[in-house]
């Protein structure tokens, strides 16, 4: 759903006040119009349009804003008002949304196929269910890897379960290319999946930019999250004292609060401090600085 906007700038044409259309679009749309191919694209792009605007209404039913929509040469994507939702079950649903709507769409076209066979509804058919499959995948920043971020922030934190992510979406993305030149080995050249692949890359760079910016904005954004800590899951951490206390931001999360017992060599806790008191040490006294100094 969101890709991290100031890199993306440069490539971006803005249409009003809530569309934009990346510069590559153009070439694309033209040379599928000259080749034959434009009834093709604008169905595709259809089905694209329904999948999003499936993320576009539970965002909105969800209260999260959306800032503009986008149109890249494979397709349409939404971006949010933030950088990222603030609430795990939130982001599950509303990136499970399209997946389940492109789904829905297959089915009924594939209903009418049986009635009317003709191509374009075939095509339909099977335009929905790759998008389905295709978002599926665990891969950042689809709506597979949204999800499966989001079910692993519930457990880890939203900074570990981030970069478990861009780890599996590097290993998944190896698989894809080495598919794809498999497929130009065999003279099957599919240019649809080379633009899929390419743009995954390059977002796959945006979302390595998007942890710093992520841990950052949980550090400053701290003190007002102990303000409504009543309202967070508390979760216990055990630390050794002469541990580097700059251990506990692959910890920090959103939706929930840590309070930090600390160990001596003998397992005896000798303090407990929270989250909030160890990043103002950290801020005061370096990067360095361990536990048994708080």
């Amino acid at each position: 759903m969101k890709i991290p906007q100031i890199p993306q700038k440069i490539f971006d044409i803005p249409v009003g006040k809530g569309f934009r259309i990346n510069i590559w679009t153009i070439p694309m749309l033209v040379t599928a119009f000259f080749s034959n191919y434009g009834e093709l694209f604008l169905f595709a792009y259809l089905s694209s349009a329904l999948h999003e605007l499936a993320h576009i209404l539970c965002a909105k039913a969800l209260n999260i804003g959306i800032s503009y929509i986008q149109i890249y040469p494979f397709g349409i994507a939404a971006h949010l008002e933030n950088e990222y939702i603030r609430s795990s079950e939130k982001e599950f649903f509303i990136s499970f949304a399209g997946p389940f709507c492109s789904l829905i769409f297959c089915w009924i076209f594939s209903f009418f196929e049986k009635i009317y066979p003709i191509p374009q509804i075939s095509f339909l058919t099977n335009t929905n269910l790759a998008l389905c499959f295709i978002n599926l995948l665990p891969i950042l920043p689809l709506d597979g890897g949204r999800m499966l971020k989001s079910i692993l922030t519930t457990r880890f934190g939203i900074i570990r379960a981030y970069r478990f992510m861009l780890k599996i979406s590097k290993i998944m993305l190896i698989f894809l290319v080495l598919f794809i030149l498999c497929l130009i080995f065999a003279s099957k050249f599919n240019f649809s999946l080379v633009l899929i692949t390419a743009f995954l890359l390059q977002n796959l760079v945006f979302e390595h930019q998007a942890i710093s910016v992520i841990s950052l904005k949980e550090i400053l954004s701290n003190h007002q999250k102990s303000k409504h800590s009543e309202n967070l899951p508390t979760r216990v951490l055990c630390v050794c004292k002469d541990r580097p206390a700059s251990g506990i931001i692959r910890h920090l999360s959103y939706d929930c609060f840590y309070v930090v017992n600390i160990m001596d060599k003998n397992s005896s806790i000798i303090k407990t401090v929270t989250e909030v008191e160890i990043l103002d040490t950290l801020i005061k006294k370096g990067i360095r600085t361990k536990y048994q100094d708080i």
